[in-house]
């Protein structure tokens, strides 16, 4: 059960309806309500490893008191590094088991051990990354005296299994979450009706301009792992199409997942923040996936940088590099990542050297128009993350490098691909949507999203014809795609 599906509109409608009018007595009735409708969410999703969330969440709960009553010494350590260990342990047996083995195996076999090694079967549970590193931030803060433990286990465990962010983030700090839940939630009118407005436009940009774009991007890159099919030009169109459709799908779903926290008057982080209207790779991952990349900061980079402070710029960038090491590793069990997340590493170098990675500037605040310089800053680090995407895609290192080897080769432009996808007409109507995405989301970029103040003060009926024309484009969607349900990326992760 999806965000975009019909049986999750029937699902949210219920758990509406329950929260405001038979659950709204206290803080503890809903929470009881947001808790149960959490645990069907999750198990309508993967029922396998619901166990395996609840255990995690006793596990914790009762690790922090315990560490918090330990004011200090090996006790207390002992505790916390237990946790680290569990919850770290969980992610490299789910997760990662067979990709080190594997990895040994072939490290061993290049000196003629001649070893074999059949990969486990092994289940990857759905969210465990998301709700892993919640896990670990939590003892973190508790450890470092920076939170004090929460006594109250019911909204822990809504905390950890609250159904907005389950299975896809964002990854939320405890001292951010419990306070809102902690307290009776009033009906906000004007949330709920900014909650739906989020909603749609997630609902857009994920099935308007993911889902199409993955059709197209989808073709070509699994195309070009078995042959030379394309042209180099076809491949450069094929890894732009897949930066928009990962920005679309990913950034649709945070969408929606704020949307949704926002009809029971809760927020969550919002995750992204406008990331290709940035000049630089530092900015732009300030404004993407901002959940992780704050926790990277946090509780990696930040002790790591400190630790090495001595050997100044050098020690910032080992700091960087292995940060940025764990956040591709992050994202899967396979070497594609690894580079992905290095090469993001190695773009931040320049900066260091130059000083200025305590730059934040806004792009154009306040302005309509760009410079030039600004515009071909986005436009080139836009280039630059796209081309990286093709390892974030690539089915292992050699699709890749085949890839970029097709895309450099300087092939004439094959007509294949247009005959592939039936009518050129498709594909320039998808074109201009996305022009008029990319429009709307820059006249919206001071926005939490694109349309959060668009038509406000516009007049009733001309307001609604625009949520009508988004309803339309998302309906049109859906029959051009014949009705396929594409899964959201990151659900992988």
């Amino acid at each position: 059960m999806v965000f975009n599906s019909l049986n999750f509109a029937v699902f949210l409608l219920l758990v509406f309806i329950l929260y405001w009018f038979v659950f709204k007595k206290n803080a503890k009735t809903q929470n009881i309500l947001l808790l149960v409708a959490s645990i069907v969410f999750y198990c309508m999703a993967d029922w396998k490893f619901i166990f395996l969330l609840a255990a995690s969440g006793f596990i914790n709960f009762y690790l922090a008191k315990f560490i918090a009553q330990k004011k200090e010494g090996k006790i207390r350590s002992l505790f916390f590094f237990s946790g680290i260990i569990l919850n770290v342990g969980l992610l490299l047996y789910f997760k990662y088991f067979n990709f080190f083995i594997q990895s040994f195996v072939t490290l061993f076999n290049y000196s003629g051990a001649g070893i074999s090694f059949t990969p486990f079967h092994i289940l990857l549970p759905l969210g465990i990354s998301f709700f892993t590193f919640q896990m670990i931030g939590y003892l973190i803060d508790v450890n470092n005296d920076e939170i004090e433990p929460t006594g109250d286990l019911l909204g822990f465990c809504t905390y950890l299994a609250y159904f907005p962010k389950i299975l896809s983030g964002p990854i939320e700090r405890v001292q951010k979450f419990l306070p809102q839940i902690q307290k009776k939630r009033e009906f906000d009118y004007g949330m709920a009706v900014d909650g739906l407005r989020e909603i749609l436009w997630g609902l857009f940009k994920k099935m308007v301009i993911a889902d199409n774009c993955a059709e197209i991007a989808n073709t070509i890159f699994n195309s070009s792992a078995e042959s030379t099919l394309y042209s180099g030009s076809t491949l450069v169109l094929g890894a732009l199409f897949y930066t928009i459709q990962i920005y679309c799908d990913f950034s649709g779903y945070s969408d929606m997942a704020c949307g949704i926290s926002k009809l029971f008057n809760i927020r969550i982080v919002n995750n992204f923040a406008f990331p290709f209207f940035s000049t630089n790779i530092r900015d732009f991952w300030k404004k993407w996936h901002i959940s992780l990349t704050s926790w990277m900061m946090d509780y990696i980079f930040t002790p790591l940088s400190f630790i090495l402070r001595k050997y100044k710029k050098t020690g910032l960038i080992i700091s960087i590099l292995l940060t940025f090491l764990l956040v591709g590793l992050w994202h899967g069990a396979n070497w594609t990542f690894i580079v992905f997340g290095l090469l993001n590493g190695f773009y931040f170098i320049p900066q260091i050297l130059k000083g200025s990675m305590n730059k934040n500037k806004i792009v154009v605040k306040g302005r309509l128009t760009t410079s030039l310089k600004e515009f071909f800053g986005m436009f080139g680090l836009f280039i630059l993350i796209s081309l990286t995407a093709v390892f974030f895609r690539a089915e292992n290192i050699g699709h890749a490098t085949k890839y970029f080897h097709d895309m450099l080769s300087g092939l004439i432009y094959s007509w294949g691909y247009v005959q592939t996808f039936n009518l050129i007409l498709s594909q320039i109507v998808l074109l201009g949507v996305i022009i008029i995405f990319f429009i709307i989301e820059w006249l919206g970029r001071e926005q939490e999203y694109a349309i959060a103040q668009l038509g406000l003060k516009w007049k009733r009926p001309l307001r609604w014809a625009m949520y009508f024309a988004i309803i339309f484009a998302i309906i049109f969607a859906i029959v051009i795609l014949g009705g396929k349900e594409q899964q959201f990326v990151y659900f992988q992760f």
